[in-house]
């Protein structure tokens, strides 16, 4: 029963990957879009233009440095602090992007309010220790937008953590364009292994019709001919579906090119339909 209902799974997976595929990449397609926007949105309003590279150098150098803190001392707070600050705001941005189920977001504020917990004991020690300038506890603690930490204030305005977030940003448009460029790869090698199989039933029937069946009747021969015909059927309505489902999202703005050249392929092939080989016959 196991193995039937294995079996069944796997046919439902061969028959729907051109649908989730095609899905899959319209979504990353369109992700990719809105987070380039946001992009150009905070360069926008932060008036940069050549810095966002050196900023996402200097975040990799910063991640890479090797820190030594003395027990207690400031700037094991001040590290502490940055680190919880930045965590928080990118849950908060992800916590109704990415978990569309009511139980994962409770999940989630739960890590959430024990991150805001920490950082503001973080907050009260570093104020207990420094001398002079003290945090805002509720505005640090309540993620105020605008909020700038006092060692974070520097004379041109830009902040470790506005570094930070172009980074951050930065690295997920990277992430979302290799994703994007797997997924054209895999619709690609899916065009051409239905295409191949298609291939590979017309080439079984032409080398059987070719063959001498003198003890079968003219029914018989026919029926043959319908045998294989249909037999074809399934990986050709197959091949169809996924040029279809991937034309469809051919003219969105990713390189689609390869595929483009697999359903050229298939129109030139001129491949009919069962129904109409039939006929021929």
């Amino acid at each position: 029963m196991l193995t039937r209902q294995a079996m069944g799974w796997n046919r439902r997976k061969r028959d729907n990957l051109h649908q989730v595929l095609a899905h899959r990449c319209f979504k990353i397609t369109e992700r990719a879009k809105l987070e380039a926007a946001s992009l150009s949105k905070i360069k926008k309003e932060h008036n940069l233009d050549q810095e966002t590279q050196q900023w996402v150098c200097d975040v990799r150098q910063w991640a890479v440095t090797e820190r030594v803190y003395t027990p207690g001392c400031t700037e094991e707070l001040r590290a502490d602090i940055e680190n919880i600050t930045v965590t928080l705001l990118r849950k908060k941005k992800d916590l109704y992007r990415r978990h569309d189920s009511n139980q994962a977001r409770q999940r989630k504020k739960k890590k959430m309010t024990e991150l805001k917990k920490k950082l503001r004991e973080k907050v009260l020690q570093y104020n207990t220790v420094v001398e002079g300038d003290p945090i805002d506890e509720e505005l640090a603690c309540s993620l105020t937008e605008g909020y700038i930490l006092p060692w974070e204030r520097h004379k041109d305005g830009n902040t470790f953590r506005l570094k930070r977030s172009i980074f951050d940003q930065v690295m997920l448009l990277k992430r979302l364009e290799e994703e994007q460029s797997i997924l054209v790869k895999e619709m690609s090698q899916h065009i051409k292994y239905l295409l191949k199989q298609v291939q590979e039933v017309e080439s079984l029937r032409g080398q059987t019709l070719e063959r001498s069946f003198s003890d079968l009747t003219e029914d018989a021969t026919h029926g043959l001919n319908s045998v294989l015909s249909r037999r074809g059927h399934s990986p050709r309505s197959q091949h169809q579906q996924a040029v279809k489902a991937y034309s469809s999202i051919a003219t969105m703005e990713c390189d689609f090119l390869s595929i483009q050249e697999d359903i050229e392929e298939w129109d030139d092939n001129g491949f009919t339909s069962p129904e109409s080989e039939e006929e021929d016959t």
